[in-house]
This record gives structure tokens, sequence and C-alpha cells, in this order.
């Protein structure tokens, strides 16, 4: 995949959608650490970064769009409009893979417009995304183990919102597993990685963010009988 970093570009479309709805509240996305939404500053790091580079599209994993709904007491609007953030950079993070950054983008930045304003005029479809790196340029990241775990973590933590909203029970259940497969790939390169050691905080929440994605997204299939 491709890595582009234009100035003026806002790369990720959820990060992008989550400032707005953050200073609505006269918050940043800074404030989630010290808010207790987000327990890791790597990946308030993360977020911020993903805004001015494709390399990465780091998203909230479930727990954290439910503290950060409850916590930031968001209204419907408010999270239909994250909920299709969510699906339009998971439909973005898949052209990256396909076609040049900048297409990319456009045609998921037109995805999110159709599904906010269908969300808009159906009030009971997908409403609510709960219960659903870089760091600085002068920082370092680790070893490449580790960068390439958080990379996994950040596609898979979109494939379980993907999953949450498919459609159908088999689109469900098929993410649900793709999610479990790429989590528990990243758990393999954390396990190899060895800066920084495993002892360190950042590796911990990483790797305690892999083991509840395999959980949560085993919970997924098995809530659908398979």
């Amino acid at each position: 995949m491709a890595t582009f970093s234009v100035s003026g570009t806002r790369w990720n479309i959820f990060a992008r959608e989550l400032e707005i709805v953050l200073e609505a509240h006269s918050f940043r996305l800074g404030q989630l650490l010290s808010q207790r939404i987000v327990f890791s500053s790597q990946k308030i790091n993360r977020l911020k970064h993903s805004l001015t580079s494709s390399a990465h599209l780091t998203t909230l994993n479930p727990e954290e769009m439910e503290r950060l709904i409850n916590i930031m007491q968001l209204d419907d609007l408010e999270q239909k409009r994250l909920n299709a953030a969510l699906l339009a950079t998971a439909v973005e993070m898949t052209l990256l893979d396909r076609i040049d950054p900048h297409t990319a983008l456009m045609a998921a930045d037109d995805v999110f417009r159709i599904l906010f304003d269908a969300l808009q005029v159906q009030p009971n479809v997908m409403v609510g995304v709960k219960a659903g790196t870089m760091m600085d340029e002068i920082e370092a990241i680790g070893d490449l183990a580790f960068t390439q775990a958080l990379d996994l973590i950040d596609r898979a933590t979109l494939t379980i919102h993907v999953s949450r909203n498919a459609g159908s029970i088999p689109a469900r259940v098929a993410r649900a597993h793709e999610a479990f497969d790429t989590y528990t790939q990243a758990q393999e390169l954390l396990q190899q990685a060895q800066d920084p050691p495993h002892g360190h905080e950042d590796w911990q929440y990483w790797y305690s963010e892999a083991r509840s994605g395999c959980a949560s997204a085993k919970l997924l299939w098995q809530a659908e009988g398979e």
C-alpha cells in the first residue's frame, strides 16, 4: 500500500469526523486520554498522525466507542456520523490496497456522504456504533514486528465494526472470523517484537487490545450460532 502525506489532506475519514464531533463538545483528540475514553497516548498519536498520512487508518475499538458515547453523551446524529465514518474508513482501507491513495480517499468520502445521508432518513438503521504509526514524526515506534502488529490491529478493528453492521448473518460471521484471524496475527507479531519490551506499558496495551479483539470477534460469530 502506497503511503502519501499531503498538506491539507485529512486521510482518515473516521478521525476527521471524530474531530468534528469532539469540537462540537469543545474537546480535542488529545482529551480522549484525560477523559478515560482511550487509555493509551500512543493510540492518540496514531489517530492524529492518520489525519496527515495515508499509512495508517486508526480508529477507536467498540469498547472505546461505547465509552465515548456515554461519557460525551453523543446524540443520535453524532453516533450516525461516526458510524458512517467507520464504514467509509473500512472501504478506504480496502481501496488503498488496490488503487492510488487520492482516488481511494475520494471514493471512500463519497461512501461516507451517501451513508450519512441515508442514516439520517432511516432512523432505525445502524443507530449507534457502541457494542461496535506512527507516532509524531520524530518519535520512535519500535521494531518492524511491533509496527506491523499495530497496523493489523487497525485493520482488525475496522473489520469488527463492519461485522457489527453487516446486513446478513453470513456476512457478519465472515467478517468476525476475518477480524479474529487478523487480531491473532497481531498477537503473534507482538510476541516476536523486541522493542518495546514485553513489560513496557505500550506493548501490554496493544497486546491486551489484540487479545480483547479476538474475544469480541469470537462472541460475534457465537451470537449468530456459528
